[in-house]
């Protein structure tokens, strides 16, 4: 992993309790616009961070997996759907299908996905910030700043906008 991105990852787990703390509050309001603010922030970070040169959400928290998505990445990796079901995956009763262990068994040495076109949507969608509604579920995006040094960098960005002078 590049770095860069160590270091943000550090900076965001020294940070964690206040980055909780002013999502959670932010996350009590329903400001105008800021599905398309959090959005535009979302793409702001990733100019920055380059997956390919990260790869972190795949080594520790992996993908929650729909049928359709373990249909289309078997296919897509010539896997016997079953078989990949039995050893590695697990059937969790709030999530779904996930990962037995990580990394994810899709995550090659080069930190890009075998299985990319493919790839499960909750993949596609990671760190979630274009979904609706999204300032209700900025307790998710907290989650995601300890994984995710793009999370960490649109937590902050969030912060900065609609709490500003705010810092511990």
């Amino acid at each position: 992993m590049d770095q860069a991105y160590l270091r943000l990852l550090e900076e965001s787990k020294e940070r964690n309790a206040f980055i909780k703390r002013q999502l959670k509050y932010l996350g009590k309001f329903n400001t105008k616009n800021f599905d398309h603010v959090a959005a535009d922030f979302s793409a702001e970070a990733f100019e920055e961070i380059d997956c390919l040169r990260c790869g972190n959400c795949c080594r520790t928290i992996g993908p929650k997996m729909s049928e359709n998505d373990i249909k289309r990445a078997c296919k897509a990796y010539g896997l016997d759907q079953r078989e990949f079901t039995d050893t590695s995956l697990r059937r969790d009763e709030e999530l779904g299908w996930v990962c037995v262990s990580m990394p994810c068994p899709f995550l090659r040495d080069d930190d890009a996905c075998a299985i990319y076109e493919d790839r499960p949507r909750d993949c596609a969608a990671f760190p979630y910030m274009e979904e609706r509604g999204i300032q209700r579920s900025l307790g998710r995006l907290a989650f995601n700043t300890e994984f995710c040094p793009a999370a960490y960098l649109i937590a902050m960005k969030i912060i900065e906008r609609y709490a500003p002078g705010v810092t511990k």
